[in-house]
């Protein structure tokens, strides 16, 4: 059985070479069309491990892997980090901000007030870092203290403050502490009441007065809102009573409220800084400012600041009338009458017509002659008045 097997293997061997003479025999036939030059023999394929070689119909054929591609490894992106803050110095005094400089600041800032006061000195010297050789900020503060008299009498104490400062401004930030009951005779007043509030303004005034008459120019700055919404709503009370005394000094009031506030009126612990950053601008006790929260609140004040430096001169303190004739500065012959202040009263009377205009959208009351005064005829021609019958 075996040898018949064979036989047919070998006979179908002889049948296939056979088939393949004529093309053999063809292809010999035409080969002097070919020109003479060796054919150069495909290279072999490459084999698998373990492949045998020869040729089969239904062997698979080698696949031709492409390497991988190495991608390039880029460096991780750093995130990006917002510019440092500046840092300023704050002095005790004048002398201080001059000792051992070279170019030594020659006008002088004095902050006035409680321990968000400190923070609002922070603020500012680091928004003068690049006027450091021309301003200087003093830091005269008590973080337990306020406009009442007690813990800290600002009256008492201004004086010295004001002697070792030397301040071309006076900036005062007060009113934190002060939610305080009032002795009034052998009763306690509780803080915001009708009484209250009649006590609180006069003590207000008292250290206003005292201030300006011995510093020239102050600033008052408000209060800013707190996490506390209940706090927060006696701050605005007591920053409309602020307002009001600054304005009957004839002082400067600088509003910080909507620089810490979204745009519901909410207390706002993050948000923009003055570098366009967003920064975290109050601490977890939801008081007290950050570094970044106190550079935003000088910059509130700062407007103030600059327009007074550039002032020519100097504010001369109003003249004591207790003090002896001999001590007063005494006028040259012929100087011009001193300018009258400012009527508080009627300050106050454009400031509201003003916020009418700004907030409200109502237009004043036109004047005759004015621009906007629409009346007919204009003024100057109207016709002349017939003569008088003889």
């Amino acid at each position: 059985m075996l040898v018949l097997l064979v036989a047919l293997l070998a006979a179908s061997l002889v049948l296939l070479i056979d088939a393949g003479r004529p093309a053999l025999a063809q292809a010999d036939f035409f080969s002097f069309l070919r020109p003479p030059a060796t054919v150069p023999r495909a290279p072999p394929k490459p084999q698998r491990p373990g492949q045998s070689g020869g040729w089969w119909p239904f062997q698979p054929q080698t696949q031709y892997e492409q390497p991988p591609q190495q991608q390039q490894q880029l460096p991780p992106t750093q995130p990006r980090r917002p510019p440092p803050e500046p840092e300023g110095v704050v002095y005790g005094s004048a002398d201080a901000a001059v000792q051992g400089k070279r170019a030594a600041p020659n006008q002088f800032v004095l902050v006035i007030g409680d321990r968000l006061a400190a923070q609002l000195a922070q603020g500012l010297a680091d928004a003068y870092v690049p006027d450091r050789a021309r301003v200087a900020i003093i830091d005269n503060t008590a973080d337990e203290s306020g406009y009442l008299p007690s813990p800290v009498d600002w009256i008492a104490r201004a004086p010295d403050a004001i002697a070792a400062a030397r301040p071309s401004v006076t900036v005062v930030a007060l009113g934190s502490e002060d939610l305080a009951p009032v002795k009034d005779g052998e009763a306690f007043v509780q803080p915001l009441t009708e009484r209250w509030l009649e006590l609180y303004g006069k003590r207000v005034d008292e250290v206003l007065t005292a201030l300006r008459d011995k510093a020239g120019r102050v600033i008052v700055v408000g209060l800013a809102p707190v996490a506390n919404g209940a706090l927060s709503d006696d701050y605005a009370k007591l920053n409309e009573l602020l307002r009001t005394r600054a304005a009957r000094a004839g002082l400067a009031f600088a509003n910080v409220w909507d620089g810490f506030v979204d745009e519901d009126g909410k207390y706002l612990a993050n948000g923009p800084a003055v570098d366009g950053q967003r920064r975290r601008l109050r601490f977890n006790d939801g008081v007290r400012f950050t570094r970044a929260g106190g550079r935003k609140l000088a910059f509130f004040v700062q407007k103030d600041i600059n327009r007074m430096l550039e002032e020519p001169g100097r504010t001369q303190p109003a003249v004591d009338a207790t003090a002896p004739a001999s001590s007063r500065p005494a006028a040259l012959a012929g100087a011009p009458a001193p300018a009258k202040a400012p009527d508080p009263m009627a300050v106050s009377a454009s400031a509201r017509a003003a916020a009418r205009v700004l907030k409200d959208g109502i237009a004043p009351t036109p004047m005759r002659g004015r621009a906007d005064d629409f009346t007919w005829p204009p003024p100057g021609s109207e016709p002349a008045a017939p003569p008088a019958p003889r």
